[in-house]
């Protein structure tokens, strides 16, 4: 049997550490469980031991077990930094399931927020609704989602087409009352070029 490779996106908690969350050896033995007989192979960025002062070959290693994941685990529990949101990119870009674990009431997932002013209900952050094929409150229920899509019933798995098709969807509902952009846009002919073109980009 073939074994199934998760990368865990985010910082594994150590032992001596207590942090806000952290992937933790119950989380992996959670997944090994439900996910028997299938066998695992756990990509975890914080088992290491290469050179951390070599920042383009830790971008790399990272980079590295990204690419050769099956599927992407992200801890979003808490509010994640740069390297949390590049790698959930890296992912789409290669056609990879995405799972993001964001309970109601935490910092990406919440029942309502102020943006700039406007009252926002049902608050998913963006980037989490949109490069995740599934958001999920427990690793439990990330484990349903995995079995689900092992057995071709979760859908199709985001790519780059989510990415354009947000683009477009922008383009069609709300630039046109969006006069900030409007105005930047169609005062820069190099812009407008650009951003004309990007219904296009479907096509190839």
């Amino acid at each position: 049997m073939k074994k199934l490779a998760i990368y865990f996106a985010g910082t594994v908690q150590k032992d001596h550490e207590v942090m806000e969350s952290r992937w933790t050896e119950e989380d992996f033995t959670i997944l090994e469980q439900k996910l028997a007989p299938q066998m695992l192979a756990f990509l975890n960025p914080s088992l290491r031991n290469d050179d951390l002062c070599d920042q383009k070959s830790v971008f790399g290693r990272d980079m590295s077990q990204v690419f050769m994941a099956d599927i992407v685990f992200v801890d979003a529990r808490h509010r994640r930094g740069l390297g949390v949101g590049a790698e959930m990119m890296w992912a789409k870009f290669h056609a990879k399931p995405v799972i993001i674990l964001a309970p109601n009431g935490t910092h990406y997932r919440k029942a309502k927020t102020e943006i700039l002013g406007t009252l926002v209900n049902e608050y998913v952050h963006p980037f989490v609704q949109n490069l995740s094929d599934k958001i999920v409150s427990s690793v439990e229920e990330g484990a349903v989602w995995i079995q689900s899509w092992l057995s071709g019933e979760s859908g199709m798995v985001k790519d780059l087409t989510t990415i354009y098709e947000a683009m477009r969807h922008y383009q069609h509902t709300q630039y046109n009352h969006d006069h900030p952009m409007k105005e930047l846009v169609e005062g820069c002919s190099f812009l407008e070029k650009t951003f004309k073109g990007i219904p296009s980009l479907l096509q190839n």
